[in-house]
This record gives C-alpha cells, structure tokens and sequence, in this order.
C-alpha cells in the first residue's frame, strides 16, 4: 500500500489560486516537508531583489 500524500490535490489548488491572485509566495510546512508555490511572473526576476514578508498563521 502507498503512503497517503501530505498534501492533497484540493489543497494545492486552493494554494496557487490565492498565489496567482494576489501575487504572493504560499508556503506549507506539515511533518517538517515545505512546500512553496510561487505566482508565474513571466519573468526572471531574483527573489533576494524584492521584499520578503513572513506571515505565520
């Protein structure tokens, strides 16, 4: 038997549908396994270049 995923298919949806609309980076951290999904910029800008906020729920 397979193991069950971590993250389910609904909930990685969910996650690039909120990252797409407001343009930000959704990160997941279940059983120390993270897991991000960044909105498609369409361009090749360096992530260290721009801002980063952390919010912990």
């Amino acid at each position: 038997m397979t193991k069950p995923a971590f993250l389910n298919y609904a909930d990685m949806k969910r996650m690039a549908t909120l990252a797409k609309r407001e343009g930000v980076i959704v990160e997941v951290e279940i059983d120390g396994k993270i897991v991000r999904i960044k909105p498609d910029r369409g361009d090749k800008r360096e992530e260290l270049d721009e801002p980063f906020e952390e919010i912990r729920l």
